[in-house]
């Protein structure tokens, strides 16, 4: 299989009929590829970018670059709720008349989401409840304003469970439930070329944010889905962000083992003294993080705290406002 078939500055083909579409973003990640994927008849597009002008005529100077029409995209499937994912998902389900995907969980994810009083109460709760003071609370808020407006309820017009298919003139494309990074992020398998679509779940250079959710196991879910992508069989991984590359198992087994380390690091702080989330992000980074960063370090350390508690390693005593962490079951 040739790997990389250049076509083009901002779009090229990777594999025959699947291609990926450069769209540019205003923050560090620079770039999300969404995918045009060639179907039996017409085309699947794999992810929406964010609701900008430039994510806009980026997107359409590659689909005039490739000579397709909007109405040629006969269904459009979101990997996940992201803002870089689901921006332009409106608008472009108007230009397409196409029906949308997305995982049932996600969607109800983003129904909470987009009430934006009520996420903005319960995030509130969540930082106090970590340790985080009141003054970084509201700079957190502040910081957090414009990409919580780029969040938009959508109807989607069919809900994924995993296990759905997209015939393509190569053979079936399948979605994989594959939470963590999102409650219902989603993969596609394509078994006949072994190649793999894998949004945000695998990335070749960064560990995607694992952030907790109330009554998941966020981190044990992304852990599990690491798990199941192993077992497939991968030549090519096609990534929401960066260039295509291969070497997905040894991929697993270093992440795997970046939050092993990352979860033994929070036992030994707690054991050490620090007992509430936010002490432990302090520890943890030991460098000063801006308010939106900081606010996805919390998370990311709340959702290590639920799997360790769930594993009896650590256990929660959530009174008084504030949870203190201590080791052993409780």
């Amino acid at each position: 299989m040739t790997p990389y078939l250049e076509i083009g500055g901002d779009y090229r083909e990777v594999v025959p009929g699947i291609h990926l579409l450069e769209l540019p973003l205003p923050f560090s990640l620079g770039l999300v590829n969404v995918y045009l994927v060639r179907l039996d008849s017409g085309y699947l597009l794999i992810d929406c970018g964010l609701q900008t002008d430039a994510c806009f005529q980026a997107l359409t100077r590659a689909m005039e670059g490739l000579a397709v029409d909007w109405k040629d995209i006969c269904r459009i499937l979101l990997t996940h709720i992201h803002p870089d994912h689901m921006g332009l998902a409106p608008k472009l389900v108007a230009l397409t008349g196409a029906p949308l995907d997305l995982h049932r969980a996600d969607h109800q994810l983003l129904a909470e989401i987009t009430n934006l009083d009520r996420h903005r109460e319960w995030q509130r709760e969540v930082l106090a409840e970590a340790g985080v003071s009141p003054e970084m609370i509201a700079l957190v808020h502040s910081s957090l304003l414009e990409i919580q407006q780029n969040f938009q309820l959508l109807v989607p017009d069919r809900l994924l469970a995993g296990g759905e298919t997209f015939p393509t003139p190569h053979g079936p494309l399948t979605v994989l439930w594959t939470p963590g990074h999102s409650p219902g992020h989603v993969c596609l398998y394509d078994p006949a070329r072994r190649v793999l679509i894998s949004g945000d779940h695998i990335l070749e250079h960064i560990s995607p944010n694992i952030g907790w959710q109330p009554g998941r196991d966020a981190l044990g879910e992304f852990l599990s889905s690491l798990d199941l992508i192993a077992g497939l069989d991968v030549d090519l991984i096609l990534p929401s962000h960066g260039a295509p590359f291969s070497g997905h198992r040894e991929w697993v087994r270093k992440t795997q083992e970046h939050h092993a380390e990352r979860c033994a690091r929070i036992v030994s702080l707690v054991d050490g003294g620090a007992r509430t989330a936010n002490q432990i992000a302090e520890r943890l980074w030991n460098r000063s993080l801006s308010p939106f960063h900081y606010r996805f370090a919390i998370f990311e350390v709340l959702a290590h705290l639920e799997y360790l508690e769930r594993r009896s390693v650590l256990c929660a005593n959530r009174s008084n406002g504030v949870c203190h962490w201590a080791c052993g079951a409780g």
